[in-house]
């Protein structure tokens, strides 16, 4: 399964998202309009993954965002418009987190499903934000398995024909998230307790931690348009001497100035950057953090190094 997994992020899925962006040119002309499968419009990176995992060969999956792209302040263009209004189907996450995109699925999408806005999941809202819900879910590995299952509704009610395929892809990988999840709570047994405590440069983790029993702060709250003060980064200095945290952690999809004010407490409290995150995307395709579940792998494997 991971292997399949991979073939299909480093070749038949970049192939497609150019294509359908139509980017550049592809193959000859024609070659793009004589593919009659379904196509898909997935917004994240993570959800791309899932997509391509459970539709194989059978349907085109379009992933609008590239590795390192900040859902929070996606920059969209014309082309990604005329994408969601061409795509039989744009799967999202949806509460808020792909805020530049909204208006165009809404007004343009022939269909969309909205995965972390399922009656299950129980969202954790923002304290900073007046409440408003925490768009992070696919932290919680077993949520993101909510995502599959979600994902494995839309596809069959979409290409019945093959729904047999989508049911079984499906099914294994749910297989393995549950393995995953099961990975996880082993790694952080080697950590005691008090030390099970980590700053990123946004609350990006929060699902993580509720999950995994790790208690997460960000600079700045769930959105990485909102703006840190002195304030924010005294508070946490201070936590950090108050609780003894070992580490801070650099995110790879946030901007510079985030990371450095990261930097920063690192230098004026002495601890060491534990590495780097990934949050809101996943990392460049051919890497270990290429897929969702190599991201989780990967800081589940940094956090415990850098706490422990």
């Amino acid at each position: 399964m991971k292997n399949v997994r991979m073939a299909m992020s480093n070749g038949f899925a970049g192939v497609a998202l150019v294509c359908a962006l139509a980017l550049t040119g592809c193959g000859g002309s024609g070659e793009a309009a004589s593919d009659e499968r379904p196509t898909v419009v997935a917004t994240t990176t993570m959800i791309a993954d899932a997509a391509r995992v459970i539709a194989g060969d059978d349907i085109n999956i379009v992933g609008l965002m590239r590795d390192g792209e900040d859902p929070h302040t996606f920059k969209v263009t014309p082309q990604h418009g005329n994408a969601i209004a061409d795509a039989d189907l744009v799967l999202a996450n949806g509460l808020h987190l792909e805020s530049t995109l909204d208006k165009i699925i809404q007004n343009k999408a022939k269909k969309a499903v909205y995965l972390a806005e399922r009656g299950d999941i129980e969202p954790i809202a923002d304290e900073g934000a007046d409440g408003a819900p925490d768009p992070h879910c696919w932290m919680d590995v077993m949520i993101f398995r909510s995502y599959v299952e979600g994902i494995v509704r839309a596809l069959v009610n979409l290409d019945p024909e093959n729904k047999t395929a989508y049911h079984q892809r499906g099914s294994d990988y749910i297989g393995e998230l549950t393995e995953l999840d099961a990975w996880v709570r082993e790694q952080f047994e080697q950590v005691p307790a008090e030390r099970r405590v980590i700053i990123t440069s946004h609350d990006a983790f929060n699902y993580f931690g509720r999950a995994y029993g790790i208690e997460v702060h960000g600079i700045v709250g769930i959105s990485t348009d909102q703006q840190a003060t002195a304030r924010d980064i005294t508070r946490l200095e201070q936590m950090i001497r108050d609780k003894g945290i070992r580490a801070v952690f650099y995110e790879t999809s946030v901007t510079n100035t985030l990371n450095n004010m990261i930097k920063q407490i690192a230098d004026e409290t002495g601890i060491k950057v534990g590495g780097e995150l990934y949050s809101d995307s996943l990392g460049k395709q051919g890497t270990e953090a290429g897929t969702y579940i190599g991201m989780i792998r990967h800081n589940t494997t940094t956090m415990v190094e850098a706490l422990k």
